[in-house]
């Protein structure tokens, strides 16, 4: 097997490992009973820069076509297996590297054509970086959390600008959309020095962000239509608006990991904003990625509307410091996801079985 086919076979199954290991660590630093997993303090790592940051990875690699755009998922496979095993500090700098070649990538599509769905995408490549970067110096999970933060929003809020290049955009939306993710990179920044302002300063960023996407995203018009363009765009829509709560809720709370409000503002904008987008996504780039059709099938509203009920109820209990509701919404979460990836095996399987 050749080097290059290993950096594109390789991190696929490891990305599905560090959501199932990342999910399993989640569940059980709630308390609920289900072994011990491996390293659970490298939960929210595990999850954002582990599988996330080899998924999205291996769809910019995809897109470039390109053999060594691989690396940034090899990279972050790397960095996922040394978590599980115990490492933290390898586990960072793979993800550094990752992160790095990351903007890399990006800046490679730059020069050739410089658009502004590149840059925002580039900046969310910097908050990668970054994020790795702080873990290595700070040597905790919850210091990384503003630039994790910006290296998701940024990057999806980069795509979706890319797919509204197509339509016509205000150019007054446009920059608002720059500045708010300007206003990340400075919350994030400021909080090194300060976290509660830098928070707050980013959770701003975060409800500019929202309401900047609910003002162009074509979802607005697609939500009318029917089958997988409906499916897609309640996704992305309730998404939206998750990540308006969490802006709100990090404005407000300043991301306090001591404070009450703590759990609700990650898992809003880290589940209810982050996993709806893999969600509604995911008929699409499962084909770019794998080459299989994922059939359309409205059972796929199922575990969608289970992450978006089962988010509720976690936020709900923890602001309101109910830990039933907060450990019945985690386990729905959990359910969500793993009813997601069924309902996708079905409609494969029954797409090869029509396609005979």
């Amino acid at each position: 097997m050749s080097r290059t086919t290993v950096l594109r076979l390789l991190p696929g199954p490891v990305a599905v490992v560090a959501l199932v290991v990342g999910v399993w660590m989640g569940l059980a630093r709630l308390g609920i009973p289900l072994g011990a997993p491996p390293t659970p303090e490298v939960h929210g790592a595990l999850l954002v820069l582990g599988f996330l940051g080899t998924l999205i990875g291996l769809e910019r690699a995809a897109a470039a076509g390109r053999a060594w755009t691989f690396g940034v998922p090899f990279l972050g496979a790397c960095s996922v297996v040394a978590m599980i095993l115990g490492s933290p500090r390898l586990a960072a700098a793979c993800s550094l590297g990752a992160g790095g070649l990351l903007v890399a990538v990006y800046g490679a599509a730059l020069r050739t054509r410089p658009a502004d769905h590149l840059v925002v995408m580039t900046a969310g490549a910097v908050g990668w970086l970054l994020a790795a970067a702080t873990w290595i110096r700070a040597g905790a999970v919850p210091a990384i959390v503003p630039w994790a933060a910006t290296f998701l929003v940024a990057t999806i809020a980069g795509e979706r600008l890319e797919l509204a290049g197509l339509t016509a955009i205000d150019p007054a939306a446009r920059r608002l959309l720059l500045g708010a993710i300007g206003l990340l990179f400075l919350g994030a920044t400021v909080a090194w020095a300060y976290p509660r302002p830098g928070a707050q300063l980013a959770g701003i960023g975060h409800l500019l962000v929202a309401a900047s996407l609910l003002t162009w995203d074509v979802a607005r018009r697609t939500i009318r239509t029917a089958g997988l363009p409906r499916y897609v765009a309640g996704g992305l829509l309730a998404g939206y608006v998750w990540l308006a709560v969490a802006g709100l809720l990090w404005l407000t709370s300043g991301l306090d990991p001591a404070g009450r409000t703590y759990d609700a503002a990650l898992h809003s904008l880290f589940l209810g904003f982050v996993m709806s987008m893999i969600l509604a996504h995911g008929p699409i780039v499962l084909p770019a990625l794998t080459g299989a059709t994922v059939p359309w099938h409205a059972a796929l509203w199922g575990p969608l509307g289970l992450l978006h009920v089962s988010v509720l109820l976690r936020v709900a209990g923890g602001l309101g410091a109910a830990p039933t509701f907060l450990r019945v919404g985690a386990l729905g979460n959990a359910a969500a996801l793993a009813l997601f990836v069924v309902v996708v095996a079905v409609a494969l399987r029954r797409g090869r079985r029509g396609g005979r």
